[in-house]
């Protein structure tokens, strides 16, 4: 079930976007990843540093959709914005593992030569794109499309539907899970699994941990990490006929006990 909402403008995440090397990570968290029964389900989108903390509301006129996939006739709203997220509300769910889904619309940024070090440090992307930023005339400014995409997954009462784990909004990059297994998951690059990749794993410590998927496209969680979980990953594609750089951003938020 898809429900597209358009919202209006809030700038504040935007404003944090790259002012450090350190991570300022789209994700979304629900206040529980695992409902005792069918009811209304909080969950934050939020723009923040230190997962799982949340710390800024994610732009509104950045966003474009917000989606959910999963047994029964989910649906996700917006309720309002507080001082650090975007409220959304999770109904209409049956037994089973529910994705949910924030899509933002692409935004165009440029980046001169003093700030590009820091957006290459902080996002870990394939080496052949970041020798062509490496490759731009100096003195450098960097041309880029970003677009963002945050996803969970949360299970109401059983977790034995998992359905949904596998099946993707069709975003560019795009984390879903496989139905057999709750530590591997697959990252797919437009509906494709993207091989030999580098991914992070955030817990709920806030330490990153740097993997890689492996000859399938799929990541494989360490055996100690448990709880609250993120895994991240970026892609830069340079330009084909055109001057920007296309930047896309995943994220995927579950828990694993």
């Amino acid at each position: 079930m898809i429900k597209k909402v358009l919202f209006g403008s809030l700038t504040a995440a935007a404003a944090m976007m790259g002012t450090s090397a350190a991570a300022h990570d789209f994700f979304l968290l629900p206040e529980r990843f695992q409902v005792d029964k069918e009811m209304p389900l909080k969950i934050q989108a939020t723009v923040g540093s230190s997962f799982p903390k949340p710390e800024a509301a994610v732009p509104a006129d950045r966003a474009e959709r917000v989606t959910a996939i999963g047994p029964g006739n989910p649906k996700v709203e917006i309720t309002g914005t507080s001082a650090n997220a975007l409220d959304l509300r999770l109904t209409g769910t049956k037994p089973g593992v529910t994705a949910i889904a924030v899509v933002s619309k692409a935004r165009d940024v440029e980046y001169a030569e003093d700030r590009i070090p820091l957006i290459l440090e902080e996002y870990r992307v394939a080496p052949q794109a970041a020798a062509a930023v490496e490759a731009l005339p100096r003195p450098r400014t960097w041309q880029v499309s970003s677009r963002r995409f945050a996803k969970t997954f949360v299970c109401v009462q059983a977790c034995r539907d998992r359905t949904a784990v596998e099946r993707p909004f069709g975003a560019h990059l795009e984390f879903v899970g496989l139905t057999s297994s709750a530590t591997h998951f697959r990252l797919l690059a437009r509906g494709r699994p993207l091989p030999n990749y580098p991914v992070d794993l955030v817990g709920a410590d806030g330490k990153r941990e740097h993997l890689a998927t492996d000859a399938r496209g799929d990541v494989h969680l360490p055996a100690t990490k448990r709880g609250t979980l993120m895994l991240f990953a970026a892609k830069l594609e340079p330009p084909t006929g055109q001057e920007r750089f296309t930047l896309d951003l995943t994220s995927l938020t579950f828990n694993r006990t």
